[in-house]
C-alpha cells in the first residue's frame, strides 16, 4: 500500500474555520480594547487649549501686577474653545501657612478630550 502524503479536503477545510474563529475573536478583542482607550489626541487638544488659557492668565498677572489682577470666573475671551469642547475657569483666595496673598484658578476643559489645569498666583 502507498502511503499517503499531504493534507484532506477536510483537515483543509477544519484548519481554515478554527484560524477563522481566531481570528475574529482576536480582531474583537483588539476593537474593544482600542475602544476603551483614552482618545490620545482629543486630550492633548484639551491639555494644550487649558495651557493658552493659563498662559492668558499669566500674561496678565505680569501685564498687570496681582495687586490689580482681578480672578473671576468668566472665561476670557481669549480661551477659546474649538468645536467639540467647553472651557470653565474657577478663582478662589488659598492660604498657605496663614498667609493669604495667593489665588489658585482652575482651568477645566471637557469635551471630546478632558483636561485640567491648577495655578497658583502669588503677590510676590
Amino acid at each position: 500500500m502507498k502511503k499517503q502524503q499531504g493534507f484532506t479536503l477536510i483537515e483543509l477545510v477544519m484548519f481554515i474555520v478554527i484560524t477563522s474563529i481566531l481570528a475574529s475573536a482576536i480582531f474583537l478583542s483588539f476593537v474593544t480594547a482600542m475602544n476603551k482607550t483614552p482618545p490620545i489626541l482629543q486630550n492633548t487638544i484639551a491639555s494644550q487649549t487649558a495651557l493658552q488659557c493659563a498662559e492668558w492668565f499669566l500674561g496678565q498677572r505680569r501685564l498687570n501686577g496681582y495687586t490689580s489682577f482681578t480672578c473671576n470666573a468668566v472665561v476670557p475671551a481669549f480661551c477659546t474653545a474649538p468645536s467639540g469642547y467647553t472651557v470653565s475657569t474657577s478663582c478662589s483666595t488659598t492660604t498657605i501657612a496663614g498667609d493669604s496673598n495667593y489665588e489658585t484658578i482652575s482651568i477645566t476643559v471637557s469635551g471630546t478630550g478632558d483636561a485640567g489645569l491648577n495655578l497658583l498666583l502669588a503677590n510676590y
